[in-house]
């Protein structure tokens, strides 16, 4: 699923190719994918432009010059895609938005987990989706004031999109394994330095991901992704990685590394 870095990828793709383009077209091959009738979209995007993109962890904001927001949300497999020529629409791109200039975009989405949405404000969206600050912009002090009150295992607070939006499961083993924090262990049981430590390896983590593309293969190499599969072999420790569940997620985790 595409997390964070991902979907900033996929925001600075469109701010490079798809604004201030007066859109001519919305095509959809599959209604489900829309959040309200397609007539909404056709009225409120027709003759419009894009402007700007804002990104809160995995959704994707879009302002144009009409009265609605354009929300974007990539599901399992969704991501953007820009071409000159119809023909070459991808096979999966099930929505369509077609430009004055001759250009499409469209919104690839082979598993269809993804949607579009049309808003009024992204501030009532935040607050009705729960969602924090995204993550890269997050502040320590909000990041430890989401922990009052928790006592459960920390892999599961680092998911929850209240707390840290646009973490998802590859990133919160990343950062639990940068850290050396065990992913069950408890929230109540974390020291303020524990709790920093997450922070930090959130930040790094998330800079590494956008600076690579979330190519994981150009990740350093002391990253789990290179290893985060079960019995491979911890570059801290030599000894194996190993798979659990934490709150219905499979979980990668170094036991040595990573001591509970």
């Amino acid at each position: 699923m595409p997390e964070l870095p991902e979907v900033q990828g996929y925001k600075t793709y469109i701010d490079s190719t798809s604004l201030h383009q007066r859109i001519t077209e919305v095509d959809c091959r599959d209604t489900k994918l829309l959040k309200k009738p397609k007539a909404d979209f056709d009225a409120y995007l027709y003759n419009q432009e894009l402007i700007e993109t804002q990104r809160i962890g995995k959704y994707l904001f879009l302002k144009t010059t009409g009265k609605k927001i354009l929300v974007m949300h990539f599901g399992m497999t969704g991501r953007p895609h820009y071409y000159k020529n119809e023909e070459d629409r991808p096979k999966f791109g099930h929505l369509e938005l077609s430009f004055e200039n001759g250009f499409h975009f469209a919104f690839e989405n082979k598993r269809k987990f993804g949607w579009w949405d049309l808003i009024d404000s992204i501030a009532d969206f935040k607050a009705s989706h729960k969602l924090s600050d995204d993550a890269r912009d997050l502040t320590l002090e909000d990041f430890k004031q989401s922990f009052n009150g928790r006592k459960t295992d920390i892999k599961k607070i680092i998911m929850d999109q209240s707390v840290a939006a646009g973490v998802g499961n590859w990133m919160a083993d990343e950062i639990l394994y940068q850290s050396k924090i065990h992913p069950t262990k408890k929230v109540i049981e974390m020291t303020d330095t524990d709790i920093k430590s997450v922070f930090d390896a959130m930040k790094k983590v998330i800079e590494v991901a956008i600076e690579n593309h979330a190519h994981y293969k150009d990740f350093p190499k002391t990253f789990l992704m290179h290893f985060r599969k079960e019995g491979a072999t911890c570059y801290h420790t030599g000894a194996q990685i190993e798979k659990i569940k934490v709150g219905g997620r499979t979980t990668y985790f170094s036991p040595q590394w990573q001591e509970l």
